[in-house]
């Protein structure tokens, strides 16, 4: 899984409803800033078939197998900026990143 796909999986499971890649690639513009939206339209399709992601009507929603490929991603994220660095703004990326290993954890992903 790459960091674009990890995001999208993160913005899917964190969706209440099944979400169209119009609304993925609206939040990841407010993640990382303008990016082409082909990408998000590119990348969706791939993360369907390896089974990150199941469609629902036009939509997609995260899937099980989604959240375990995502898990360990997080965990690496959360170790690699974890490194003794006492920053304010690491202390609250590291908050964010723990809040989505919590929910990875613990939250149903085929709801």
């Amino acid at each position: 899984m790459t960091v674009l796909e990890l995001s999208i999986f993160v913005c899917a499971f964190r969706a209440r409803t099944p979400i169209r890649a119009t609304e993925i690639f609206a939040v990841m513009n407010g993640w990382f800033g303008e990016m082409p939206a082909d990408q998000v339209a590119l990348l969706v399709p791939g993360m369907v078939s390896r089974g990150w992601l199941t469609p629902v009507g036009g939509a997609v929603k995260a899937s099980e197998q989604g959240r375990r490929a995502a898990r360990p991603l997080v965990e690496g994220i959360i170790r690699m900026l974890d490194q003794g660095t006492r920053l304010i703004d690491v202390a609250l990326m590291m908050s964010v990143l723990r809040l989505t290993r919590g929910e990875l954890d613990n939250g149903p992903a085929d709801t």
